[in-house]
C-alpha cells in the first residue's frame, strides 16, 4: 500500500477506496455519528431530529460516491456494434418484403396448381357448416372441425362462397391473407431468436419464395390454417416479455392450431421448453404449469363435442351402445392402424426434392449447424427442436402427400437464418461494428429474390385447374338441376352454392354427392341412391377418382353407373393428369 493510501487510512480508516480498475472500485465509508441527543437513551429524540440526521447523512455519503465515480467515455460501446433503424423504417422494409412476396405468390393463384381433394374437403365442409352440418355426409373425426369452421368465417366476412368466383378461389384468397400474416410472424420470430433484423429479413424471404412455399401456402389446406397460429404462439412467447398474459394467449393459440390439425398438439413439448427459455426464474414452474393446462383445456373442447354427440366412444364399448355410428376413439385408433405406404411416402418425398431440394438440403445442414451452437446459445437448440418435431411426425405418420410438409417450411427457414447470422456475427465481431453482417445478409437477400422468382414462375405458369373451371360451366349449360350428380369434393360447393361457378343464376343443383361418401356414409348409398347404380345421373370423374372406382370394391356401386356412362364432355390432357370427364349414366 503506497504511503499517500496509510495516510489517509490513518487520518479516517473508514472512509478509503480498496480497490479500483478503470471501471469498476470498491470503496468504504465510515458513518457520521451524531452525538448528543440522538444518542441518548429513553426515546428523548425526537422524530423531527432522526428524519433530519438520516437526511443529511444521506446527502452526505450520496456526494461522497459521486465524487468517487470512476471516469467514464461518453460514447455508448453498444452503438458500435449495433446500428440502430428506426421503426418506421424497419416497418416500411418489411411491408415491401412481404408485398413482394404475395405479389409473386398471387401470380395465376386461381389457375394454379389444380384443385385437389385436399382442397376440396374443407370448402365442402365449410359450405355445410354454413347449412347447419359439420360434414357434407357422417363426420368422421378424421380431423377437428375448427379448420373449417374458419373458412366459414373467411367466407361470410367475404360475401359468399362465391366471392371470387368459385368456392376454391375463395379459399385461396383466404390462404393469400395467412401467408403474409404467417410471414411477418416468422419475422418477429427471427428477429427475436437472433438478435438481428437482416438474419429475419432474410428468415422471411426463404421462407415465402421457395419453390415448396409458393407451391402448397396458395392451396386451401388446413395445413396452413394451422401453421399460422402455432406461428402466433411461437411469436407470443418470444415478444411477450415474460408477461403471464401473453403466455396464456400463445397457449391459446396453440390449441386453436391443434383444433385445427390434431399432429399440431405434438409441438408441445417443443414449445413448453421456449416457455421455459422465456420465463424468468421465479415464474417459470407457473408459467409452464399454466401453458401446459390452458393447451390441453381449448384441445378438449374436440373430446367435449364427441361427447355430446355420444360418439367418443366406439359402438358396443359401453353397455347398451349396440347402434353403428362413428366414434373419436375410433377413429384415432383406425388411423394409426392403417399401414404405411413406403412407396407413397417416397413418392412424396421424390415430390418434395424436385420442387425444392436444394431448400430442403440447406434446411438440414442448418439443422446440425444449430445443434452444435445450440451447446452456447439455446434459442439455435429451440429452431432444432421445432424442425425436428415436426420432422418426426413425418417420418411416423403412415400416409404423407406431399402438402404436408407446409408446417415444416418456416421453421428450417428459421434454422437456415440463424446458422448464417450466428458465424458472420462471429466474424464481423471483430470489426467493431455490424454493418458487415448486415449487408451479406443483404446480398443474400438481393440473390434469393430474383432466384427464386425465376425458379418458381415456370411453376406458376400452367393453367391447371382450367379443366376442372370448364367443367363446372358445362354442367351449368347442360345439366338438369335435379339431376344426381357424383362428384370430386372440389367441385361439390360450386354445384350446390346460389351464383357460383357451378350453378350462376339458376337454381343449384339439389342433389350433389361427393364420391368418397358414398362408401363413407350409408345414408348416401342407401338411404338416397337406395343402392340403386341407376339412381345416379351424371358422373364428373377425374384421375384419381377414376382410379379408386374401379380398383376399389368398396365402389362397385360407383364403378357399375361408370361402365353404363357415356362421356359427353372432357377437357384437360391426360398427359399431364389435368383430364376431367363427365359421363350421362344411361338407364338400360
Amino acid at each position: 500500500m503506497s504511503q499517500k493510501i496509510e495516510d489517509k487510512v490513518e487520518k479516517d480508516p473508514g472512509n478509503v477506496t480498496l480497490f479500483r480498475t478503470g471501471n469498476f472500485f470498491v470503496h468504504a465509508f465510515a458513518p457520521q455519528v451524531k452525538t448528543g441527543s440522538l444518542q441518548r437513551t429513553g426515546g428523548s429524540t425526537t422524530i423531527l431530529e432522526r428524519i433530519r440526521w438520516t437526511s443529511a447523512e444521506k446527502r452526505r455519503l450520496v456526494a461522497a460516491q459521486t465524487r468517487l465515480l470512476p471516469q467514464l467515455e461518453t460514447a455508448n460501446a453498444a452503438l458500435r456494434q449495433e446500428i440502430t433503424i428506426p421503426l418506421a423504417l424497419e416497418s416500411l422494409v418489411v411491408a415491401l418484403a412481404i408485398f413482394i412476396t404475395l405479389v409473386v405468390q398471387a401470380i395465376n393463384i386461381f389457375n394454379y396448381p389444380a384443385y385437389t381433394a385436399a382442397e376440396g374437403d374443407p370448402m365442402a365442409s365449410a359450405w355445410a357448416l354454413l347449412h347447419g352440418q359439420i360434414t357434407p355426409s357422417v363426420y368422421t373425426y378424421n380431423q377437428p372441425p375448427l379448420g373449417w369452421i374458419q373458412i366459414a368465417a373467411w367466407v361470410q366476412l367475404t360475401g359468399g362462397i362465391a366471392s371470387f368466383g368459385n368456392a376454391i378461389n375463395s379459399g385461396r384468397v383466404f390462404m393469400l391473407v395467412l401467408a403474409a400474416a404467417s410471414s411477418l410472424l416468422l419475422y418477429l420470430i427471427t428477429s427475436r431468436l437472433s438478435g438481428s433484423r437482416s438474419a429475419a429479413l432474410l428468415a422471411m424471404i426463404i421462407y415465402a419464395l421457395t419453390p415448396l412455399s409458393l407451391v402448397y401456402r396458395r392451396e386451401v389446406l388446413v395445413d396452413n390454417i394451422g401453421t399460422f397460429w402455432l406461428l402466433l404462439s411461437l411469436c407470443l412467447i418470444t415478444t411477450g416479455k415474460s408477461k403471464s398474459s401473453t403466455f396464456v394467449m400463445a397457449a391459446a393459440a396453440l390449441g386453436i392450431a391443434s383444433l385445427t390439425l390434431d399432429n399440431f398438439l405434438l409441438f408441445l413439448p417443443a414449445m413448453l421448453y421456449a416457455v421455459w427459455l422465456y420465463a424468468t426464474p421465479f415464474q417459470r414452474k407457473f408459467s409452464l404449469l399454466t401453458f401446459l393446462y390452458i393447451v390441453l383445456v381449448v384441445f378438449s373442447a374436440y373430446v367435449l363435442l364427441a361427447l355430446l354427440r355420444g360418439e367418443l366412444f366406439p359402438p358396443g364399448v359401453l353397455p347398451g351402445d349396440t347402434k353403428p355410428h362413428m366414434s373419436l376413439i375410433g377413429a384415432l385408433i383406425q388411423k394409426w392402424q392403417t399401414s404405411v405406404a413406403p412407396e407413397q411416402f417416397a413418392a412424396t418425398w421424390s415430390t418434395w426434392i424436385q420442387t425444392g431440394g436444394l431448400f430442403l438440403l440447406a434446411g438440414l445442414v442448418a439443422m446440425g449447424i444449430n445443434v452444435l451452437g445450440g451447446t452456447v446459445n439455446r434459442f439455435q437448440l429451440l429452431a432444432v427442436l421445432l424442425a425436428a418435431t415436426y420432422s418426426i411426425i413425418l417420418l411416423v405418420s403412415h400416409v404423407v402427400y406431399p402438402f404436408s410438409i407446409v408446417p415444416l417450411l418456416p421453421f428450417m427457414a428459421l434454422n437456415i437464418a440463424l446458422a448464417l447470422n450466428t458465424p458472420l456475427r462471429w466474424l464481423t465481431r471483430k470489426i467493431g461494428f455490424d454493418l458487415a453482417r448486415a449487408l451479406l445478409c443483404f446480398i443474400l437477400i438481393g440473390a434469393l429474390v430474383p432466384a427464386s422468382i425465376q425458379q418458381a414462375l415456370p411453376l406458376l405458369a400452367p393453367d391447371a385447374a382450367l379443366p376442372q373451371q370448364q367443367a363446372l360451366l358445362w354442367m351449368r349449360d347442360n345439366a338438369p338441376r335435379n339431376a344426381v350428380v357424383i362428384t370430386p369434393s372440389y367441385l361439390y360447393s360450386d354445384l350446390r352454392q346460389p351464383g357460383s361457378m357451378g350453378v350462376g343464376t339458376g337454381q343449384p343443383f339439389s342433389h350433389v354427392y361427393i364420391y368418397t361418401d358414398v362408401t363413407s356414409d350409408s345414408q348416401i348409398a342407401y338411404g338416397q341412391l337406395k343402392g340403386n347404380w341407376q339412381r345416379i345421373h351424371y358422373l364428373i370423374v377425374d384421375a384419381a377418382m377414376l382410379k379408386d372406382i374401379t380398383s376399389g370394391e368398396q365402389y362397385a356401386l360407383l364403378n357399375e353407373a361408370y361402365h353404363h356412362g357415356v362421356l359427353r364432355a372432357a377437357y384437360g390432357s391426360k398427359n399431364d393428369g389435368t383430364l376431367i370427364q363427365i359421363y350421362q349414366v344411361i338407364l338400360t
